[in-house]
């Protein structure tokens, strides 16, 4: 991704890859060396839009604030973003704005000022368009724009896909730039990347360029394999005679290497990092002991087996046995979860 965005030719790019594994870093360290190159030859704080984050939750555009302040703070107020939602204050003291000088804390500063950095949502986007105490944000930033990313773009389809293409069209007017000297990115962890052709087609109908300018990049999971099994325990070997060994210790070398002989232990890391989908409790405990009929009892073995495996760490640097992440429902209302 780096080196696709790094070209002198705007290129874009769709990333495909799961929560976590650092699709956010794909695109903002190439924005963030397009900014800090500008400042080296400059020697001015940058002002202008130049990079405008477009997220489809408030949520998710306040997530952003400790990476972009952790990016930005070394280089004071001469690289600045601003975090562009409702939330946004009109005004705020000179007091509060200067503890955080690359932070735009309000929508006065943002309008007399712009951010190089943008991060908004297609709400206020709308908006800073058509208002007039809007208007400075765009004729401070004519000519500046240089990219544009769509964060979690699973969520626009059908007729929000429509209305976010005819948006950036409007950006894009707006701005006074081209949508070819624009570098679009779009990320999600939920569309897949069996189809590259479909989602060039998909990023190149909503930024209106062309399919050979997309490229589709996408980051899979690695499970590092296990040891060869010496076959020291069997199936019904008792999960009691595994946590024994260096019993009450997350730190165990024996231990793991004792859960990467055992054969249910094996089979649950198998299922667990090479399905595509995620797994229920139910559909787990049963593929684990199909021989155990009642229900509740197979279920507390497999979350049995989950602590243990989850619990259980080679040193004190590696990962689990099996990392995991689990997701609750829980239904607080008849019929909502």
């Amino acid at each position: 991704a780096w080196q696709k965005l790094a070209q002198s030719d705007p290129q874009s790019i769709v990333i495909t890859s799961g929560t976590g594994s650092g699709k956010t870093e794909c695109f903002m360290v190439p924005v963030l060396n397009d900014l800090v190159r500008q400042y080296q030859v400059k020697q001015q704080p940058l002002v202008g839009v130049q990079a405008l984050f477009i997220y489809p939750l408030n949520a998710l555009i306040n997530s952003q604030r400790d990476r972009l302040r952790a990016w930005t703070g070394a280089f004071d107020n001469n690289i600045r973003f601003c975090l562009y939602n409702g939330n946004t204050q009109e005004s705020v003291k000179a007091s509060v704005q200067s503890e955080t000088p690359n932070e735009i804390l309000s929508r006065k500063l943002l309008r007399s000022e712009p951010a190089p950095l943008l991060v908004t949502n297609s709400t206020m986007l709308e908006y800073m368009l058509v208002r007039q105490v809007d208007a400075p944000i765009l004729e401070k930033s004519q000519g500046s724009l240089r990219w544009i990313i769509l964060d979690e773009a699973h969520t626009y389809i059908g007729s929000q896909a429509a209305e976010l293409s005819l948006l950036l069209r409007r950006v894009l007017h707006g701005f006074g730039v081209s949508a070819e000297n624009i570098r679009f990115i779009a990320t999600s962890a939920t569309i897949g990347d069996k189809d590259n052709k479909s989602l060039q087609r998909y990023l190149a109908d909503l930024a209106g360029i062309s399919e050979d300018r997309v490229t589709v990049i996408g980051g899979k999971r690695e499970v590092p394999d296990l040891a060869k099994r010496r076959h020291r325990y069997k199936k019904n070997t008792a999960i009691e005679e595994m946590m024994a060994i260096d019993s009450g210790e997350k730190v165990s070398k024996a231990r793991y290497q004792a859960l990467s002989d055992h054969p249910i232990s094996r089979e649950m890391r198998g299922v667990l990092t090479q399905g595509k989908t995620p797994l229920t409790l139910s559909t787990l405990s049963n593929a684990l002991f199909p021989e155990v009929k009642e229900i509740k009892l197979k279920q507390e073995k497999t979350l049995a087996w989950l602590d243990l495996c989850t619990g259980t760490v080679s040193s004190d640097k590696s990962k689990p046995f099996l990392p995991i992440r689990g997701h609750l429902f829980h239904q607080v209302i008849n019929g909502l979860w």
